[in-house]
């Protein structure tokens, strides 16, 4: 059977994670609902999130460097093996009548590690298997995806899991699994090196592309931090989107207990849903628009929107307002995500993009835990009693966003919308960021370390 390459070897590959992709979010609804029931400890659950996420990006770098060095298909087939072992290993645990829940982190690490390959090697593909005239079209794919699989899957699973129990979901999870497995089998990926080639568009047809000397790991290791560190603008735009991630899962940690301050647990269904109804049409706008051939202007909108419907949140405790702000929020994100991955796609070459991108990944993904340990006690210790009947700040706010439970929430949320609008529009003045696509990414600003050359410095 011919191998599929191009943007269809791209839209098999795509459908294939798209269908694992609500299978991976039941599965994750399904043991954490599993582990809750049994247990009734937040702690517990809470660490159902911190196995899930944590492992992952602490490997980050390291699969950056496979990344580069290994077929990206390759990887992607092993990270889908490992994935479907870790599901194998918590289907086992759960079949005991009395569940040893500690049994279950491992393999949720096993999960994490082999997810942090597979989403650096997909992350880093797009480039070897279309032309730029197509990113935006197959970033908006992807985020497509994700809000599908965000909408769909906790529907999905909270129907499912009475009737198939967790071992049902699991079952699930590893049969969407194969379906990814088979995508990827009829792909046909182009290797690293003739990749770069053919981006920075320095290699005739039929010429052979020269195997460079590979790097000590140590060494290898670095070079995403140096890239990053020595390429103008990339720096900026890499805080811009970590400090952004952590007022945006500030304000996911508050959401739940902003909305069931007023409104009940069918009402916070339909505010859900309508953020997954953004989310979709966010996607689905990006996969029939081509998209700007200058990104920057787009994303630096998109920020300063998902800022302003932050904010919303917080004005008054009305359902349609904030199901509005939702829909509104969730529309901006994977048109902000797609011009952000196009943009790293444009300026890293191909044979170093799982090095930077994991590097990148680490950076933005390590604020969601340090944003989650900072909002409980800023939500329930700080903001909380601000806009009570006699809360220090009723006479100053109350006013305008109203006294009583959850409006000390809703202030949290004005804040952080203010804030992030803010920063948008500082990193707006910053010419290294308006100028970040203007770098010809066919000339690395960091050479890569001599195989036996031992690196003096960087990070």
């Amino acid at each position: 059977m011919e191998k599929l390459t191009g943007w269809r070897g791209f839209l098999a590959v795509w459908t294939g994670q798209a269908v694992s992709r609500v299978g991976t979010g039941m599965y994750a609804f399904g043991v954490g609902v599993f582990v809750y029931e049994r247990t009734q400890s937040a702690t517990l659950f809470g660490l159902i999130l911190f196995f899930e996420m944590l492992p992952g990006v602490l490997i980050a770098p390291y699969a950056g460097v496979v990344a580069d060095r290994v077929n990206r298909r390759t990887i992607m087939l092993f990270g889908n093996a490992g994935m479907i072992g870790g599901a194998l290993v918590v289907l086992l645990a759960t079949m005991h009548d009395q569940v040893n829940v500690w049994a279950l982190y491992p393999a949720l690490v096993v999960t994490s590690v082999a997810a942090a390959f597979h989403a650096t090697a997909y992350e880093s593909s797009i480039v070897l298997l279309m032309p730029e005239s197509r990113w935006n079209r197959a970033n908006g794919l992807i985020q497509l995806g994700e809000a599908i699989a965000n909408v769909s899957a906790p529907l999905a699973a909270g129907t499912l899991l009475i009737v198939l129990h967790i071992w049902g979901l699991i079952l699930l999870d590893i049969a969407t699994f194969g379906v990814a497995f088979l995508a990827l089998l009829v792909l046909k990926m182009p290797d690293v090196a003739s990749g770069a080639a053919k981006q920075q568009g320095e290699t005739a047809p039929g010429d052979a592309v020269p195997a460079p000397p590979k790097p000590r790991l140590r060494d290898d290791l670095r070079v995403g931090w140096r890239f990053i560190r020595a390429s103008s603008g990339l720096p900026t735009l890499l805080t811009l989107t970590s400090m952004l991630n952590f007022f945006v899962n500030i304000a996911v940690v508050g959401a739940t207990p902003l909305i069931l301050s007023f409104a009940d647990p069918a009402t916070f269904g339909v505010i859900a849903a309508a953020g997954g109804a953004g989310m979709v049409t966010g996607g689905l706008v990006m996969v029939a628009w081509k998209g700007p051939a200058k990104r920057v202007p787009l994303l630096l909108t998109g920020l300063c929107g998902t800022g302003i419907f932050i904010g919303l949140y917080g004005v008054r405790p009305s359902a349609v307002l904030v199901a509005a702000a939702q829909f509104g929020f969730f529309f901006c994100l994977p048109i902000v995500n797609a011009m952000g991955a196009g943009i790293w796609q444009r300026r890293v070459p191909a044979d170093v993009q799982g090095r930077v991108f994991a590097v990148r990944r680490m950076l933005v993904t390590v604020m969601v835990p340090i944003a989650i340990l900072v909002a409980g006690p800023l939500i329930d210790h700080v903001f909380k009693p601000l806009l009570t009947e006699h809360g220090s700040l009723a006479g100053v706010f109350g006013p305008i966003l109203g006294i009583g439970p959850g409006r000390g929430i809703g202030l949290l949320f004005v804040l952080l919308g203010l804030a992030m609008f803010a920063t948008s529009l500082i990193a707006a003045t910053n010419p290294r960021l308006r100028a970040v696509e203007d770098t010809d990414p066919a000339v690395p600003p960091v050479p890569e370390p001599e195989p036996s050359a031992t690196a003096a410095s960087g990070v």
